[in-house]
């Protein structure tokens, strides 16, 4: 073993290399001397490369080695440094007495300082210091000390940017408004925010964290276990719907996202997760969807009513829908008749042959059954009123069903209940049960306007008939005016003539002034037979009833056309055999109201009449180009017009007009001429012994 005795006394050296391996060692031998040298020689290299500062100092704390990395430190070259105290190469960074062994306290050989090291060239960053005391062999103390420091500014400011980073965490996961929790693999929570203790209604976090698993807090255990798998599949979830519990019970709707914790080999150990409460969102979305199962039970009625004036359809319709949306088996709609009885008047998915006549209801409020029967006292106006229940009883049979009821109300009386068969051990909902009253007062309307449009159609009906008969009852006695008109006062009249033709051969020659005037008689007669002619002919031409309603039209035209100057166009197409009497009749007292029309009013030069058979109508067309008028102010106002219309609809066609001031006018009418079925032609309408189907004055084509 070699032994590096360090001289007490030695003067100070001049190299940059600690004394006690300077000049002063004594060697054992040359060859000894020498290696040293070169180990001195090593140390040295790396003294120098060391990344951190380094050096030391000898009596008086005075430096007697600067390393390379002190120099880029402290801004001080080695030449500079060495020879000086301690306190100057870190300008005040220590006091003198801070540097000296003695005050290291409790005997330490070793002192770590972190302080701000001040350079000559005014900048100041933090270091860290580590000062030790040198010992000699075997542990001897020498005074000598050794500092070796490095710049920590970066990590100064790691650890402060982690710091920062830690707080703005803490305040995202303590301020967040959305539950945030931290559990174990197993399920045990770890770590949870504020938030996550206010949604879940506990009074503080360790009341949480105490929870024997996370499934506590879940109102469905399976959603945590779906959230778990997901994230051990995939790694993570978002937005997964889930179903949390508060303390007391109370349901809490959540969308959560999370992902998993996995530790340096990358295995879950845990589990992180947000919650956002989506309560009021789902109570938002479930109103809105009440709304929509109220709505489209609204249109399901309103559609029905407006597809079809049958009541039974309607509450078919209503009662289908119903048991559709509430995905229930089977129900019906009673009314309560004439009689003052509840009838059964449609259902759906009662046991087979269960029909109105065979069935008995009772509801288990007696009262309220009375109350309903007798019908005398106005209901209250309630926005829907509270079920009620009833048992269903075939005649015969061994059975009944249990309903749960619904009132339909028109007006302020009870018409009826919707009865509906509630599987035990459900029940419907409050929210149900506000639509269900609602659809009852829906129902209870369209009942009323159904009955209404039923009342209006009979009457409408029965004025069809009546207009039938009137106009029957007129054509007829126009015939018999006409009939009488032509044989009784045309013969009369013509037999006066031949009377007065007589007297005039048996007057003497000499009368010739009585002969003149008898002869002007005659003359008065003649015209007179030929008004009668005239007037029986408008009355009902013969020609309409011997040849046809061409013929008819074609002479009664000429002769407006002869004495009017109006030029007339007039065409028939298609007709090859003749129509029914009775068309051809209206056909002929239309034209002739059009006409007449068109000559007192419209001052028009031209008039085109048109008759078109084709299939399923006959088309009539009448155009003129005269003055016309504005149909918003007269438009049906007139007589003529009003029996037009009601001629067209007692033969089931449809009459629209057209016309504009200074353009003319147009009447277009169709007139069904198609096949009928017997059924048809039992339903419908008799004019003049024939049927025709009465369906005019709706603006549609049949």
């Amino acid at each position: 073993m070699i032994y590096l005795v360090v001289k007490k006394n030695s003067e100070k050296s001049t190299q940059q290399f600690p004394i006690f391996v300077s000049d002063d060692i004594v060697c054992v031998s040359s060859e000894i001397a020498e290696a040293v040298s070169r180990k001195q020689k090593a140390l040295m290299e790396v003294l120098d490369n060391l990344p951190y500062g380094l050096f030391t100092t000898g009596e008086g704390n005075r430096v007697d080695y600067f390393n390379t990395a002190a120099e880029r430190i402290t801004g001080i070259t080695a030449s500079d440094a060495i020879g000086r105290h301690c306190s100057e190469i870190f300008c005040g960074g220590f006091c003198k007495d801070d540097c000296t062994l003695h005050k290291f306290g409790d005997g330490k050989t070793v002192f770590i300082r972190e302080f701000d090291l001040k350079r000559r060239d005014g900048r100041s960053f933090p270091i860290l210091c580590t000062i030790c005391a040198l010992t000699g062999p075997e542990g001897a103390a020498i005074d000598k000390t050794m500092y070796v420091f490095r710049d920590i500014l970066d990590r100064k400011q790691l650890k402060e940017d982690l710091k920062s980073s830690e707080d703005r965490y803490r305040r995202l996961f303590d301020g967040s408004k959305d539950m945030i929790f931290i559990t174990s693999k197993d399920g045990v929570f770890k770590d949870l925010n504020q938030a996550s203790v206010d949604l879940l209604g506990y009074k503080n976090k360790e009341e949480v964290l105490s929870l024997e698993s996370v499934e506590k807090a879940f109102g469905n255990p399976m959603h945590w276990r779906v959230f778990r798998e997901q994230i051990d599949r995939h790694g993570f979830v978002k937005d997964y719907e889930a179903a949390l519990s508060k303390k007391d019970g109370t349901p809490l709707y959540c969308l959560m996202s999370g992902n998993a914790v996995e530790d340096a080999d990358g295995k879950i150990v845990g589990y992180e997760g947000i919650a956002k409460d989506i309560t009021a969102r789902m109570d938002g979305i479930r109103h809105m969807q009440q709304q929509y199962r109220k709505l489209s039970l609204i249109h399901a009625v309103a559609v029905a009513m407006n597809a079809s004036q049958h009541l039974d359809d309607i509450l078919m319709v209503a009662l289908k829908k119903v048991l559709s949306v509430l995905g229930l088996p089977s129900g019906g709609v009673f009314l309560i008749d004439e009689d003052r009885d509840f009838t059964l008047r449609v259902q759906h998915g009662f046991p087979a042959g269960v029909s109105s006549g065979a069935v008995q209801v009772r509801l288990h409020d007696k009262a309220l059954m009375r109350f309903l029967l007798r019908g005398t006292v106005p209901l209250s106006t309630l926005k829907s009123f509270p079920p009620f229940k009833a048992t269903l009883k075939e005649s015969g049979a061994d059975f009944s069903i249990e309903l749960t009821c619904f009132l339909i109300n028109r007006k302020d009386r009870a018409s009826g209940f919707l009865a509906l068969e509630v599987p035990s051990p459900r029940r419907i909902s409050e929210p149900d049960q506000r639509i269900l009253g609602s659809l009852g007062n829906f129902l209870g309307s369209a009942i009323e306007n159904s009955l209404l449009i039923q009342t209006v159609n009979q009457h409408r009906e029965e004025l069809k008939q009546l207009n039938a008969r009137l106009f029957n009852s007129q054509e007829e006695e126009r015939r018999r005016i006409a009939r009488e008109l032509h044989d009784e006062a045309g013969q009369a009249l013509t037999g006066i003539n031949y009377a007065l033709e007589n007297v005039c051969r048996n007057i003497p020659p000499h009368y010739s002034h009585l002969i003149e005037e008898i002869g002007d008689v005659k003359k008065q007669i003649s015209r007179t037979y030929q008004d009668i002619r005239s007037m029986s002919h408008r009355l009902h031409p013969a020609v309409l009833s011997d040849l046809g309603l061409e013929p008819a039209l074609e002479a009664y035209l000429q002769s407006i056309g002869r004495y009017s100057g109006m030029e007339i166009d007039f065409r028939m197409i298609g007709f090859e055999n003749r129509l029914k009497p009775e068309i051809e009749t209206i056909l002929y007292r239309i034209s002739q109201e059009v006409i007449t029309n068109v000559l007192r009013h419209s001052g028009a030069e031209l008039f085109r009449l048109s008759i078109i058979k084709g299939f399923p109508n006959i088309i009539f067309v009448a155009e003129d180009d005269g003055m016309g008028f504005d149909m918003s102010k007269s438009f049906m106002q007139g007589l003529g017009l009003l029996g037009i219309r009601e001629r067209v609809a007692m033969i089931g066609g449809t009459f629209s007009i057209r016309s504009s001031v200074g353009r003319g006018t147009k009447v277009r009418i169709l007139i069904p001429v198609g096949e009928k079925s017997s059924e048809q032609q039992d339903s419908d309408h008799t004019f003049g012994g024939r049927s025709y189907d009465c369906q005019a004055g709706t603006g549609q084509t049949p």
